[in-house]
């Protein structure tokens, strides 16, 4: 899972003072004191309300996570839940207050498509994420109830938020886009607060939950390099210096066992939990090895190059998991990617009569992975069947602008030797979706010279 909010800047047609006063970005300081943590955020204007940008709901019920993490400390502000953000909002109409202050308690739970706020590490370690402080302006805070993923640069005011963690016993330190964080840039980073040193093994960097079932920590230490190199191998350097690996035990309160996670510039971060992770679980290490190889690939689909908008996603996951599926394959030869591939397209062609580009903004994550995964392997075998190749050859192409967009890989696929009706049924099902998914997904497959029979559903399926 790569994860990146679009920002839009919305310049005030204004006198030179106010736009003077607009261009400054939000200060905000995050705090460690003894067991507390305490956000202070300082507003270059007045504004109704101020809104994040990452303010996807809780998983777990759906709901906002600040309104359990975060108490306001300053009068004349409330935090509320208006549409899809979360906003820190004047009271009687006033302007929120130049100056805010908010307790923290580290939100450890998983967020919808967004990075988990904190990591508890063991012990006093816990690791903050610095996007989920970012926020942009508006006048009038109803103008948020109806806002989209990428709101009209008319309604909103984004100068930037610049995030300072400050506190803790041990030397601070930082994970993620460290180079961006210095310099009031940060494409993502976690604070670090109490957090032993890494352990380097291989080049990589880990610090693993002190609690972390030993047999899962082991494994974690062995399958990551042989994963970068198997990646490097087929498409070059990233460009990341020492990766790093942030992986956190949340407890065996819970059956069975779960993981999920993400990953940022030069790190993967994940979490894993329940009883029978506490012994060596196969079922568990499976999806341990495709969750790195996964999001290991995004060190090239997502930092190496990124992408244009939220409706050029589906490039950067459908990529990275047949990047994932085809690098487990190559470390051990007897995983078949099948069942996964399977999945993908019954997945894509349930979802594909919408419009694929637009299934962001309908909060459907599952369509950008399925149908980019089919999309992946239509090219996989335009480029006679090596998508480490087709991959490579996209990031040489745009590394320079360091970003892709949906026209940038469909022309890569006309040039690695696809069709143009391939290029142009996929730009279909992204910009207008199909009346009939299956036999369209079907007609793709097939004019892409990937063999499959049909279920007794008519979804295609590899043998």
């Amino acid at each position: 899972m790569m994860l990146r909010l679009a920002k839009v800047l919305a310049l005030l047609a204004a006198a030179p003072a106010v736009a003077q006063e607009v261009t400054a970005p939000v200060e905000t300081t995050v705090s460690r004191h003894g067991d507390t943590f305490v956000a202070e955020f300082t507003f270059p204007h007045d504004a109704a309300a101020w809104a994040f940008w990452r303010s996807t709901p809780a998983e777990d019920d759906k709901k906002s996570w600040r309104a359990r993490s975060w108490t306001v400390l300053t009068p004349g502000v409330t935090i509320q839940r208006r549409g899809r953000y979360d906003a820190l909002v004047g009271i009687g109409g006033r302007p929120v207050p130049r100056r805010v202050r908010l307790r923290v308690v580290p939100f450890t739970r998983e967020v919808q498509a967004d990075y988990v706020p904190a990591l508890l590490l063991g012990g006093r370690s816990v690791a903050l994420f610095d996007g989920h402080f970012s926020a942009f302006s508006v006048r009038d805070p109803a103008a948020l109830d109806t806002m989209g993923v990428q709101p009209d640069e008319k309604l909103i005011c984004d100068s930037g938020t610049r995030v300072r963690f400050l506190g803790g016993r041990r030397p601070f330190r930082l994970a993620g886009d460290v180079e961006g964080y210095a310099k009031g840039m940060s494409s993502g980073a976690y604070g670090l607060f109490d957090v032993p040193r890494p352990t380097l093994t291989n080049g990589i960097a880990t610090v693993i939950d002190s609690e972390m079932p030993r047999w899962f920590a082991d494994y974690l230490s062995t399958f990551t390099p042989a994963a970068l190199r198997h990646l490097q191998s087929g498409l070059g350097p990233a460009g990341i210096t020492q990766p790093t690996i942030l992986a956190a035990w949340e407890g065996a309160e819970r059956n069975g066992a779960s993981m999920n996670g993400g990953t940022l510039k030069g790190l993967i971060l994940m979490r894993v939990d329940g009883k029978q992770a506490l012994h060596e679980l196969p079922a568990l290490r499976d999806m341990a090895r495709w969750f790195i190889a996964h999001e290991a690939a995004h060190f090239w689909l997502g930092q190496a190059v990124g992408y244009e908008g939220s409706a050029d996603n589906w490039v950067m996951e459908g990529g990275a998991d047949l990047l994932a599926a085809r690098t487990v394959q190559r470390i051990d030869p007897s995983y078949s990617p099948t069942p996964f591939l399977n999945d993908a397209i019954r997945d894509c062609a349930k979802a594909a009569n919408k419009p694929v580009s637009a299934a962001p903004d309908r909060g459907e994550p599952r369509t950008t992975y399925a149908c980019g995964t089919v999309f992946a392997m239509v090219a996989e075998r335009a480029a006679k069947g090596d998508i480490f190749a087709f991959t490579r050859g996209l990031i040489d192409r745009h590394r320079a602008k360091r970003e892709v967009n949906s026209a940038d890989w469909l022309a890569e696929l006309d040039r690695a030797g696809g069709r143009p009706a391939l290029s142009g049924a996929i730009r279909r099902l992204l910009q207008q979706g199909s009346a009939d998914p299956k036999a369209d997904i079907a007609a793709l497959l097939r004019d892409g010279g990937i063999s499959f029979t049909l279920d007794a559903d008519g979804t295609p399926k590899l043998s």
